[in-house]
């Protein structure tokens, strides 16, 4: 099996962090991941974030997936018909085959969202994927101070696949 295809068959799927956020509630909130595969595009899926208790997601992309050398980058595009893509906001993994797991960061700060109305910043992702779980860690900063504006405060969400 390629790097790409663990990496794939990894990533596919359905997650929570049920585990984490009943032994913390004060400090993560229950989160589910949905990482599914787009019908007739190879290595390509559709991506949604979503409190449990909401029926809407906050975050939804579409990821497509390319080997790089002996890394994984992950390509974010707008999920809706034009399908843009989002400037900045790849994210590269590298294999550690030590703790067989894949570690990933976004690689500037160019990522630009805007999760709280009319204050700009821009995302920071660092994630580490193992076969049945992946961790992640959302942060978003001030575009000039660098300052953390929004995201955790208490370390990574950590994902079980179920």
């Amino acid at each position: 099996m390629s790097l790409k295809e663990k990496f794939i068959s990894w990533f596919t799927g359905y997650f929570n962090n049920q585990r984490q956020a009943f032994h913390r509630p004060r400090e993560f909130a229950m989160i589910e991941l949905t990482h599914t595969a787009v019908e007739g595009e190879d290595d390509t899926f559709r991506v949604m974030q979503k409190y449990i208790i909401d029926p809407d997601p906050y975050r939804q992309a579409i990821i497509v997936i390319e080997e790089q050398g002996e890394d994984i980058l992950l390509k974010s595009y707008n999920n809706d018909e034009e399908r843009a893509y989002k400037e900045g906001c790849d994210v590269r993994f590298t294999y550690d085959a030590e703790l067989d797991r894949f570690v990933g960061a976004n690689l500037c700060d160019t990522c630009m969202v805007e999760r709280v109305p009319g204050v700009p910043s821009y995302l920071k992702t660092e994630a580490v994927l193992g076969e049945d779980y992946y961790s992640v860690k959302d942060t978003g900063h001030n575009p000039e101070t660098h300052d953390q504006i929004w995201g955790s405060q208490h370390g990574f969400f950590e994902f079980d696949r179920k």
